[in-house]
């Protein structure tokens, strides 16, 4: 009798540890930082709970249907029907309200799901299989180049701009832009050069902005937008700590109340009352508060563990140019929630409202990670097999 396996050969059973761990952190830490918006009510902090179990559950299934199934199989004009139902679904979601001035969620009930965060794992999928093919010219590629980056383009833009949410774009727009300047093609390096060259003053410019200079001027302006009003709190918190700095002050504030262990699990006071979304936006500064520097070490060294194993796999001999892409598309989609979910909530940019992946309550961004990482898991199955035929 043949038996059973959960998952195939070859798997690396670290990274699905660290995903269960994560898992099971962030729903306990949930279920502690609910309270916060709940009140208290047993009956509501049961709801979420049970409605994020749920969300882990579908997303377990895909995790491990994609490390069987590889999603590179479907043809490449699938992928380009595709783009046009990702574009269309992320249009939809306007007719379905707006939370939190986002128009970003479709609703069923007491379930809600947001396009925007596939999305981020879509375009990882479509690049890795668009620009990695074998092209019959160099015209032929440039075209496929330009393709996929006005998709890019596109998809920011619906997302910004027609969604209304910020945070999910600059992290779509960075794990697509990043991901195209890898594939080597005699025809793309004009336009990579041109993109690198944008990305540097990109940064600079940012980190301009952010200095006394940038927001001493900014300020100068006296622009009246809730996203001006996030940089010049980032910049000084304490500059309007009663009005449009004072959730950083009492994210600080819970920073510091934790200190190296924590007032112990459950036992924050901040979540009641100065935080907005205690269970998604500002779950850390209550993990801090809760379980001090220490809670927020296992997150690093979960996440560090996930993406020192990518990072290694991605440098193997065996990794073709599409298992890089794949890889470093993971590890920029888990590395660009932590910097502005942590870099926000501590007061090092400007707050983007971006979940911490596993960690914040949010179905959508949990079973996303989840199929990114079950995407990479296949690439990591399908180098193992050519590293054992290789020896």
């Amino acid at each position: 009798m043949k038996k059973f396996r959960l998952f195939p050969l070859y798997t690396d059973r670290g990274i699905t540890i660290a995903l269960i761990l994560l898992m099971i952190f962030g729903t306990l830490m949930i279920a502690s930082a609910e309270m916060g918006d709940a009140g208290g009510d047993v009956s509501v902090i049961a709801g979420v709970i049970i409605r994020q179990i749920v969300y882990l559950f579908i997303g377990s299934f895909f995790y491990v249907t994609l490390t069987w199934l590889s999603p590179f199989i479907f043809s490449r004009h699938i992928y380009r029907v595709l783009i046009f139902v990702v574009a269309g679904v992320l249009i939809i979601t306007r007719a379905f309200g707006s939370i939190g001035g986002a128009y970003a969620w479709l609703r069923f009930g007491a379930f809600t799901i947001q396009p925007s965060e596939f999305a981020k794992v879509f375009i990882i999928l479509l690049e890795a299989k668009l620009l990695t093919q074998n092209f019959k010219s160099d015209e032929q590629a440039l075209k496929v180049f330009k393709e996929v980056f006005f998709t890019m383009i596109i998809y920011a833009i619906i997302i910004v701009i027609w969604e209304k949410d910020t945070g999910s774009g600059i992290i779509f727009f960075g794990i697509a832009y990043l991901l195209m300047l890898i594939p080597k093609h005699p025809a793309f390096k004009k336009w990579q050069r041109l993109m690198f060259l944008v990305m540097v003053i990109g940064v600079a410019l940012g980190i301009l902005i952010l200095s006394p200079i940038g927001t001493a001027t900014i300020d100068l302006l006296g622009i009246d937008d809730y996203r001006i009003d996030r940089f010049l709190s980032a910049a000084d918190p304490f500059g309007d700590q009663y009005g449009s700095g004072y959730h950083l002050v009492m994210s600080l504030v819970a920073f510091a109340t934790g200190g190296l262990f924590g007032v112990g699990y459950g036992a924050s006071v901040h979540k009641y009352m100065n935080f907005p979304n205690p269970s998604s936006d500002f779950i850390l500064p209550v993990i801090v508060e809760e379980l001090g520097i220490i809670g927020l070490l296992l997150i690093v060294l979960l996440y560090g563990f996930i993406i020192y194993r990518l990072i290694k796999y991605s440098m193997s001999k065996y990794a073709d140019i599409r298992a890089r892409m794949v890889f470093l598309g993971v590890i920029s989609y888990f590395l660009l929630h932590f910097i502005l979910n942590v870099g926000g909530v501590s007061g090092l940019i400007p707050l983007t409202g971006v979940p911490l992946l596993l960690i914040s309550s949010g179905g959508s961004s949990a079973m996303a990670a989840m199929i990114s990482l079950g995407v990479a898991q296949n690439e990591i199955i399908r180098l193992r097999k050519l590293q054992r035929e290789g020896q």
